[in-house]
């Protein structure tokens, strides 16, 4: 029988306790702040009620202030809603999963947060996993696990009700599943399925997966027919979310979420570079580029109209000022890769956050230019070119980069792991000379 060495086994200790002093911590701060959601987070959880209620993913009559006043009186529970507008502005599995977890367990904002957390522990697990098919040395893995459990990002977003940690976690499951796959060839299939959930949880990262799999097969890791399966299978979960739309809404197109028109509005328009910012993005008016396009402002319109009235504002714009194409791309992927905020971000976690991003920087810089591990070298370049291809349709921005984040800490435990290693066989070999 073995035991650890006293060093390891206090580390263990140390960080155990620290991560449950933390997780209760930020626990307390989310449920204090529960009844305060607005924007994005509202929304899920509005769109969570109209499912749980009525069966529609839509909206209800009631505006925030009614909605979440009734859920704070507990009268939410026994009350009927009739009627509810069906929609498709918001990517589908986080109100699914909050629709279930109400018609489960009630009507009450806690058990989403008890649900956050506990999948939140489920990644810390995942993480492990993933670090341990790397191979990398115990006290590595251990403050890994550690560094992704008190991420600062995690615990910024983790306190509202937004997709955003629970792509964080989609994200871990399908890099541990693909990992996993490339190394012992097992769970090919599930980490297709998961890498089609994970972007019917943020569209944001609808070219990750496409990005990972075209590297890693141009790199000889992945096969030309495990390539096209991947593809078919995620494009397959996805297409469950088109057809819905297409038969709900009455689109006659393909619809992923009716919010892409104005996502991609305030991502192409005049003030782009000189305003644009990775920590305002989401802030930018997307009607700014209808002031020069030629439509009828009186005509009254549903949300497939609205979102292509945006969509094709947005091309008329591009069509007519060919000398901002540029200006404008440039800006918007020196955002997209600056670990600095644009505009300033006072707190203790936002200079955490940056820390982590400039260390996540260099760690990309590494596996692009210098790393042998073609693998994971794969998902850094796929990293890479994903957030060009999706900043330059879209933006990008520190809230939308939050998910990544455990792709980036994986990054970087494994590059110190291969720098210890090179430092430890270059020590060896000086000492036989």
């Amino acid at each position: 029988m073995t035991f650890q060495p006293i060093h390891i086994r206090n580390f263990k200790i140390i960080c155990g306790i620290l991560l449950f002093v933390i997780l209760i911590y930020n626990f307390k701060v989310s449920n204090s702040l529960k009844y305060e959601a607005n924007g994005d987070a509202f929304d899920y959880i509005h769109l969570a009620t109209s499912l749980g209620k009525t069966g529609v993913y839509g909206h209800t009559s009631f505006n925030r202030g009614e909605l979440l006043e009734l859920f704070k009186t507990n009268k939410i529970e026994h009350l009927k809603v009739n009627e509810a507008k069906p929609t498709a502005f918001r990517p589908p599995v986080w109100p699914f999963l909050i629709a279930g977890i109400f018609i489960l367990f009630g009507y009450n904002l806690t058990y989403i947060l008890i649900f956050k957390f506990l999948l939140h522990l489920l990644g810390i697990f995942i993480f492990y996993k993933t670090l341990k098919l790397l191979k990398l040395k115990e006290v590595l893995i251990i403050f890994g696990c550690f560094l992704y459990a008190i991420h600062p990002a995690w615990q910024l977003y983790s306190r509202v009700f937004l997709s955003e940690p629970i792509t964080f976690f989609f994200m871990s499951l399908w890099v541990y599943l693909l990992v996993r796959y490339i190394q012992q060839k097992e769970g090919f299939f599930i980490q297709s399925l998961v890498a089609g959930i994970m972007i019917l949880s943020h569209p944001y990262y609808l070219f990750l997966p496409f990005s990972v799999w075209l590297v890693l097969f141009i790199y000889k890791q992945f096969s030309f027919k495990k390539l096209f399966i991947s593809a078919i299978i995620c494009i397959s979960v996805v297409s469950v979310w088109f057809i819905r739309n297409y038969i709900v809404l009455d689109a006659n197109q393909v619809v992923l979420t009716t919010s892409s028109g104005a996502v991609m509005a305030k991502g192409w328009n005049k003030d782009v570079p000189r305003l644009h910012s990775n920590t305002k993005g989401d802030l930018a008016d997307e009607t700014l580029v209808l002031k020069d396009y030629g439509f009828d402002e009186k005509k009254s319109r549903n949300e497939v109209a609205r979102m292509n009235l945006y969509k094709d504002a947005t091309l008329d714009f591009i069509k007519n000022n060919p000398d901002l194409i540029l200006p404008i791309i440039g800006k918007k992927l020196m955002s997209a890769f600056n670990p600095f905020p644009e505009t300033a971000r006072p707190g203790f976690l936002e200079t955490g956050r940056v820390i982590f991003q400039v260390l996540a920087l260099f760690t990309l810089i590494f596996y692009v230019f210098f790393s042998k591990n073609k693998y994971l070298r794969s998902f850094a370049i796929a990293l890479v070119f994903s957030t060009i291809a999706i900043s330059v349709v879209t933006y990008s921005g520190f809230r939308f980069r939050m998910p990544q984040a455990s792709l980036e800490l994986l990054l970087m435990l494994a590059m110190l792991g291969e720098i210890f290693s090179a430092l430890k066989t270059k020590l060896q070999k000086g000492g036989q000379l």
